[in-house]
């Protein structure tokens, strides 16, 4: 035996707990968790819900100083001018050598009308998505060359050394929507 200096230890054993027995449950104890277990399905119904209205706010913008700016450093080319009320612009870019506007149409389709004053065949098979080439439109007399691919339509025409595109692979516009669209042009 090992000496402890006369200094007996008295070592504590823990208490020995009896282990609960499965089945012994209250019928309480069953509406405690299944209350709480609902709480947090209704929590995250209320909070998963969308809003009253699915429909995101338009973002419209006025696409008169880019289309300004680009008339006079190109003079002659057409441009949109006025389009009839319910097109509301929703995207404009310019740079020297490239115009894009677009149009939510009054059936809400998209439509759009992109100029580039240095063209390349690259632009062109972009911006129709290098979809096949179908038969001409006429309109006002002026023959447009046409592109489907699947539901979008471009109306291609080559003036002033520009190529003019209207409709573009991201168009879901009509043909009608873009012969307005098309009317519009002013050089």
């Amino acid at each position: 035996m090992p000496d402890n200096g006369g200094v007996t230890q008295q070592l504590e054993q823990p208490a020995v707990r009896g282990k609960k027995k499965r089945g012994r449950e209250s019928a309480g104890d069953m509406v405690r968790s299944l209350s709480l277990v609902l709480i947090i399905v209704l929590g995250v119904f209320f909070l998963a819900q969308p809003p009253d209205s699915d429909e995101k706010e338009l973002r419209q913008v006025d696409p008169t100083a880019d289309i300004a700016s680009f008339a006079q450093t190109h003079p002659g080319l057409p441009v949109p001018r006025a389009l009839p009320s319910g097109w509301r612009s929703t995207v404009t870019d310019v740079t020297a050598d490239l115009l894009r506007v677009g149009w939510v149409t009054p059936k809400n389709e998209y439509a759009e009308y992109a100029a580039s004053t240095s063209p390349t065949e690259e632009f062109l098979r972009e911006i129709t998505d290098a979809a096949p080439e179908v038969a001409p439109v006429d309109i006002s007399g002026v023959q447009w060359k046409q592109y489907r691919a699947g539901t979008a339509i471009s109306l291609v025409r080559n003036t002033g050394g520009a190529t003019i595109v209207i409709g573009t692979r991201r168009a879901s516009a009509s043909l009608d929507e873009l012969r307005v669209l098309a009317g519009s042009l002013a050089g």
